[in-house]
Parts: structure tokens; C-alpha cells; sequence
């Protein structure tokens, strides 16, 4: 087999999207790669793209072991490490990387990043300044420097790197969220520590399309049931009631024509049929890991995921009262379809003013739970690849069932 000719076809098959198909075709040459850094460090960098993190992480790690003094391998494991909830190990790498590129604006940005996730916002606030040094006209990274300072509180200095980020690349989307929710946490009042629960909640999820078997509804409906003290009213809102188990109890879809996840923006209606009260969304693809009491009678009257890589949120785990956010639904349309890449992007502008789960409570898999869930996580979120069912670490078989 000519292995040039079989890396380059791997390479259309991933530029392509057909991602399964691309590893399959780098699988075929794994054995043949020659032992030297430039070989390896291309086919871990392209395993790296495709997700496929331990075919990637060996290859990179022989790379760098052949040429220690290569910046981007050090990058490279940064990023890996990054993805796979080891933050000080990508810590060191970005700072590797730093110390033989130190004019790197993408590694001030990483470590920046990394920095952030790690709560030390003062130096993370310190590298994206110098990233910005050497790339003062990068839009993303005047928003990454705004997220920063919204942590920070300094809402003033926020709205300035929003600005700027928006003034650069006007239609900037997440400037514009970054931007209204600073105002909004400039007006909200302080928190009402007097009140310390309110009424269950009923948990709702949204099945549509092809993308989730009922396997996910009937997981996510026995994790629920299992993790509450008196089982909540489960309610699945759905197209297709096939292969659900006969005690969940089942709605019509709530929106008319929408696709995926846009139909989550239905669930704000003023009227969304057969449920009242206060509501639990969960996302069919998360792990119940604790107790989900404290999220059902949280106090709060709109709590929602803050998004834990770019301005805004993450609508995949929600506390709201049913109809009490109608605009949400009411103001949307074809051209919010359009220019927005998610329902959580047209949330974060509608409802700027939501409060936060508490720290840990609800996290992504790959940043905070690729080892194991923080012990103060009760969900654990899953965005693209991988899904629980790709069985992508050994302890959510304990969970995920």
C-alpha cells in the first residue's frame, strides 16, 4: 500500500466530513508509519482533528520524545490534554510551547484558556492581553478576553472587548451576547440568599429526528429516576414514540417545522401543551452522576449552563417556569435560524439575565469529566463527539444506564 496516497486520501476524507472513514483509512497505515518526528506528528495532528485522542495522543507523544524542541508538538498535546480534562498537564504544554515560541499568539490564547478554565482569571486575563499584542485585530480573542472579565465582574472592561470584537467583525454573534450580558449582570440585584428551595420541578427533553435512539430517552428517564428522592413527572416531547418505555409519559413536538435543537425555543411558549410549573430541561445525551434534588428545587426562576469555551450558554441543562420567557419563542424565526448557530446563542440574547448552576454542578465532558466527574458534578454534558453511547470512558457505564 503507498502511504503517501493513503494519508492524502485520509486527509480529502476528513476535509469531506466523513469522519469515521478518514480513521478507518489512517487505521489501515497505523503500523507503517516510520518512526521519524515529521511522520508522526502529521498523523497524530490529523488522528487529533478526526477525535480520535489515543491513536493521536501516542503518536505525538513518540514525536515529541524524537524532537522535544518542535513548538507545535508541545501545542498539540497542549490541545489534547485541554480536551481531556487534564488542565495542568496542558498548562505545561502551552507554556512549553511559549518558552521556544514566544511570539505564539495562538499559544497566549491557549494558555489564556486554560488558565480560565483553572480559575486563576487574573494571568488568563494577563495572556490574552499578550496575545492580543501580537494579533490586535482577532475578534475571538477580544471575546475570550471579554468572557474573562465578565468572571472578573469588571462588566466596564467586558463591554469594551466586546465592543471591539464587534466593531472588527461586525454581526460578531458572540460579541453581541457577550455584550448584552454584561448590561444584564450590571442591573440584575444581588441574589436572594433567604430563599433556599422552591417546588419540584418537572423534568421535559426533546426527542426529534433520527439523531438519539429511544435508548437515550429511556436512560436519561431511568438516570432521572434514579437520582431523585421521589421520582419528578417526566415528560418526553417527541414525533416518534417508538421504542420508549410505556411509563414515559409523551407530548407533541411544541414547534412547527423546526429542526434538531431549534426546537427547544418551542419549549418557551406561552402555552406549551400538558406541562405547567416549573420545568427541568435535560439534553438527552447527559450523564446523571449525583443526586438531581438540588437542581429540582433550586430557587432559582431562569438557571441555565454558563458555556464554559465561548460567551453565552449552555441550554443543555435548564430550569425555567413554563411560560414565564415567551419571548424567547415569540421573536423567533427564519432569520434567527439563519444567523445563529444554535438555540443556546439565541437564548443567551433573549435571556441575558439568567443565573449560573453553581460552579461544577453541571459540566462538559471534555473539559471537566474526560477522567472522572468532579465530586461536586450532578450532570455531565456531552457536545458533538464523543456521546455516551460511544462508551468513551469506563466510568459512565456506572452512570449511563
Amino acid at each position: 500500500m503507498d502511504l503517501q496516497k493513503q494519508l492524502q486520501r485520509a486527509v480529502e476524507l476528513d476535509e469531506r466530513g466523513e469522519i469515521e472513514a478518514a480513521i478507518a483509512c489512517l487505521d489501515e497505515v497505523d503500523g507503517e508509519i516510520p518512526d521519524s518526528a515529521q511522520h508522526l506528528k502529521f498523523v497524530g495532528q490529523l488522528y487529533q482533528r478526526l477525535g480520535a485522542d489515543e491513536k493521536s495522543h501516542r503518536h505525538l507523544v513518540r514525536a515529541l520524545e524524537i524532537d522535544p524542541r518542535d513548538p507545535d508538538l508541545h501545542l498539540s498535546l497542549g490541545y489534547h490534554n485541554m480536551d481531556n480534562a487534564e488542565l495542568e498537564l496542558a498548562l505545561d504544554c502551552f507554556r512549553a510551547h511559549l518558552a521556544l515560541a514566544p511570539d505564539s499568539a495562538g499559544g497566549q490564547v491557549y494558555l489564556g484558556r486554560v488558565l480560565d478554565f483553572l480559575g486563576r482569571l487574573a494571568e488568563a486575563e494577563t495572556a490574552l492581553q499578550a496575545a492580543l499584542t501580537l494579533m490586535p485585530d482577532d475578534p475571538g480573542t477580544h471575546n475570550q478576553l471579554g468572557r474573562v472579565r465578565l468572571r472578573r465582574r469588571n462588566f466596564d472592561g467586558a463591554i469594551k472587548a466586546f465592543g471591539e470584537a464587534a466593531r472588527l467583525q461586525p454581526g460578531n454573534v458572540l460579541a453581541e451576547i457577550g455584550i448584552v450580558r454584561a448590561g444584564a449582570l450590571i442591573e440584575m440585584p444581588a441574589p436572594d440568599t433567604a430563599s433556599t428551595e422552591g417546588a419540584p420541578a418537572t423534568v421535559i427533553c426533546v426527542k426529534h429526528g433520527g439523531k438519539y435512539g429511544p435508548e437515550y430517552v429511556n436512560r436519561l428517564h431511568s438516570m432521572v429516576t434514579r437520582n431523585c428522592t421521589e421520582a419528578p413527572r417526566f415528560v418526553c416531547f417527541t414525533e416518534n414514540t417508538e421504542g420508549l418505555q410505556p411509563d414515559i409519559e409523551v407530548r407533541p413536538l411544541p414547534g412547527d417545522g423546526l429542526e434538531g435543537w431549534w426546537n427547544k425555543v418551542a419549549l418557551f411558549r406561552d402555552n406549551l401543551p400538558g406541562v405547567s410549573g416549573r420545568l427541568l430541561y435535560l439534553d438527552l445525551d447527559v450523564v446523571i452522576t449525583a443526586s438531581l434534588d438540588p437542581l429540582l428545587c433550586h430557587p432559582g426562576e431562569f438557571v441555565i449552563m454558563d458555556n464554559d469555551y465561548v460567551p453565552g450558554f449552555n441550554s443543555s441543562v435548564m430550569l425555567f417556569e413554563a411560560g414565564a420567557r415567551p419571548e424567547i419563542f415569540s421573536d423567533f424565526g427564519a432569520a434567527e435560524m439563519a444567523r445563529l448557530d444554535g438555540d443556546q446563542d439565541w437564548i443567551a440574547l433573549r435571556a441575558p439575565d439568567a443565573e449560573l448552576w453553581p460552579h461544577l454542578w453541571c459540566v462538559p465532558f471534555r473539559l471537566r469529566a474526560a477522567k472522572a466527574p468532579p465530586s461536586e458534578t450532578k450532570v455531565v454534558v456531552f457536545s458533538g463527539r464523543p456521546n455516551p453511547g460511544d462508551d468513551p470512558a469506563p466510568w459512565i457505564r456506572d452512570y449511563w444506564r
